[in-house]
């Protein structure tokens, strides 16, 4: 048993998934692993993140116009079907079809004596339902369980006992999911995400400029970040705030832009894969988000030397981020002790360069060389060949 496969949504898209899996697929294969990241989706030409050339990429259904221009009939019609094997309650559930369901079950139980790695909850079922038992199940969880709607926590109560190992990104959810699958098969390991290898930036904490990144969707929050600047902006008119992403939002927040008179104030900009110039060139990171299941984008602000402002909602921010010390953890929601926490940096470079020192070091154990060696020990466990 060598070969190890990543089963996730999109390689070719963005977010904190998809760098972290990218992440780990560079580093296994720097180490000498056999490693193949099989993609449901395509939907961009270009990578946005840099893979390993030794990363071997196979999409299951490409959404480029090239594609689907080219398909039959049949697979048309089965495409415009709803999908019956992804879970209703997925939160990407409607991206799915009977044509994906068809490339995914027939992949899934193609695959012998190998390492399947899943990426989300419905993968994660799927796999422990139909892959062959000479395979190694390994789960991952980018989300915390108790964010999750009940039929999904009933399924994933039902099948995640058949995996061989779950992942999660916590200590909160190490724990909850060790107390739910008390004296089952399965085994449950903390593995966090990890940096990539960075560059050697730091900001120097001069400019008026905070930022934030992130898909625009309700979940990130950046309603309640407009809304914070708000409160404060008569004060620190000089000061402004950059929202790096894209998503169904998009309007909304534009819209909420323009009734708060914050346009001078407040930018979105679309996703870029040199984010870490743009931390740099920073001076705060706001994480807005009402829930995380880790917070990849804090990790990677600290690393660049930013002081962070945080919502402590569940679950990532609060085992990142050490309050008082490399930023501030707020009370779920409280939008106006969010706004007093920015003021108060906003107001202080002293402050953000204390805080912002204590990130950098803080921040070095999620290192890939510290992560990494959590992988290895999962793998020399399973005993995969390199």
């Amino acid at each position: 048993m060598s070969k190890i496969y990543i089963l996730l949504f999109d390689i070719y898209g963005v977010g904190g998934t998809v760098r972290t899996i990218v992440n780990t697929a560079n580093f296994l294969a720097k180490q000498g692993y056999d490693v193949e990241i099989v993609s449901v989706f395509r939907y961009q030409k270009d990578m946005f993140f840099p893979l390993n050339p030794n990363v071997k990429v196979s999409v299951l259904n490409s959404r480029l116009k090239s594609a689907v221009k080219n398909r039959n009939l049949a697979i048309r019609l089965l495409d415009r079907s709803n999908s019956i094997f992804i879970h209703p309650d997925d939160e990407a559930y409607k991206f799915f079809s009977l044509v994906t369901d068809i490339k995914l079950i027939k992949w899934i139980k193609s695959i012998r004596n190998s390492v399947i790695i899943t990426t989300r909850p419905s993968f994660n079922i799927l796999a422990a339902k139909y892959a062959h038992p000479s395979n190694i199940l390994i789960g991952q969880e980018h989300l915390n369980f108790s964010i999750y709607p009940d039929k999904l926590k009933k399924a994933i109560l039902k099948y995640y006992p058949k995996l061989d190992y779950l992942l999660t990104l916590t200590d909160k959810d190490t724990i909850r999911y060790k107390q739910l699958f008390n004296n089952k098969n399965v085994q449950v390991r903390k593995i966090p995400n990890s940096l990539p290898p960075l560059k050697k930036v730091k900001s120097s904490l001069n400019e008026k400029i905070i930022i934030s990144a992130g898909r625009l969707v309700p979940q990130k929050g950046y309603d309640l970040l407009i809304q914070a600047f708000t409160l404060i902006k008569d004060k620190h008119p000089d000061w402004i705030i950059k929202i790096f992403g894209k998503g169904r939002d998009k309007s909304f927040l534009e819209e909420l832009i323009h009734e708060t008179e914050t346009y001078n104030n407040i930018f979105i900009l679309p996703p870029t894969p040199n984010i870490e110039e743009e931390f740099a060139r920073s001076s705060i990171f706001a994480l807005s988000s009402r829930y995380e299941g880790f917070g990849m984008v804090l990790v990677e602000a600290m690393a660049v030397g930013l002081p962070i402002v945080s919502f402590d909602c569940p679950e990532g921010p609060g085992e990142i981020i050490t309050n008082n010390e490399d930023g501030f953890l707020v009370e779920e929601g409280n939008i106006e002790e969010f706004a007093n926490k920015l003021d108060i940096l906003m107001s202080n470079q002293e402050l953000r360069i204390k805080m912002g020192n204590a990130a950098l070091k803080n921040v070095e154990r999620f290192s890939i060389e510290v992560i990494g060696k959590l992988w290895l020990q999962l793998l020399d466990d399973i005993g995969i060949k390199r």
